[in-house]
């Protein structure tokens, strides 16, 4: 008897973001994916175990779907970024906020103590990081802050500093980047003139 071989970790996972991505343009079904994708009519069977994380995808996949269904290539090959290429994305937003909230948790193995400011099981809390698509609610995105000792508001703001590209940026200007975010509006705005000034 021959023994199944086991999936592909992020073959599953970028099958689990094409599927998302199609589904949330409205394509039902991979032949209406298909339908929108020319010079892809004979490849229906190598779509169908890309989404199903049987082979792994590659990156020109991502950009086809990205292409069909707004999603941005990068979420749906890595995981990270806003989801749509398009316009502010607030469910994204406060996804990916939510995300780097729990891995920092996770980090200080704080995760029962957020579960309780959230209000929320550790089953509920995974299915929220899992499903990008399943509505965080304001409530649960004000008490978020609230745990992070964040202003309100904080959770509906992309923040530079937790795109996994600013890693690659030296230190006191990944510094710069989280003085920035944190701050509301007005005063980023004096932050501004203030390094403006300083090129004088």
């Amino acid at each position: 008897m021959l023994k199944k071989t086991a999936k592909d970790p992020n073959a599953v996972a970028i099958g689990q973001r094409l599927q998302q991505a199609r589904r949330m343009a409205q394509l039902t079904s991979i032949d209406k994916l298909i339908s929108k994708a020319r010079g892809w009519e004979q490849r229906r069977s190598t779509l169908t175990n890309y989404e199903a994380g049987i082979s792994l995808a590659p990156p020109e996949v991502a950009l086809l779907y990205q292409e069909i269904t707004a999603c941005s290539a990068c979420w749906i090959y890595f995981g990270s970024g806003p989801i749509r290429t398009v316009g502010r994305d607030l469910q994204a937003i406060r996804h990916q906020n939510l995300s780097a909230l729990y891995h920092s948790a996770q980090q200080h193995k704080k995760i029962p103590a957020l579960c309780k400011q959230l209000g929320v099981s550790r089953k509920t809390l995974a299915e929220h990081l899992h499903n990008p698509f399943l509505a965080i609610s304001a409530r649960l995105t004000r008490r978020a802050e609230h745990y992070a000792g964040k202003r309100p508001g904080y959770m509906d703001e992309q923040h530079i500093e937790l795109d996994p590209i600013c890693a690659s940026f030296p230190d006191d200007m990944q510094r710069i980047m989280e003085i920035y975010s944190n701050l509301e509006p007005t005063r980023r705005g004096l932050l501004l003139k203030i390094a403006e000034a300083m090129q004088i």
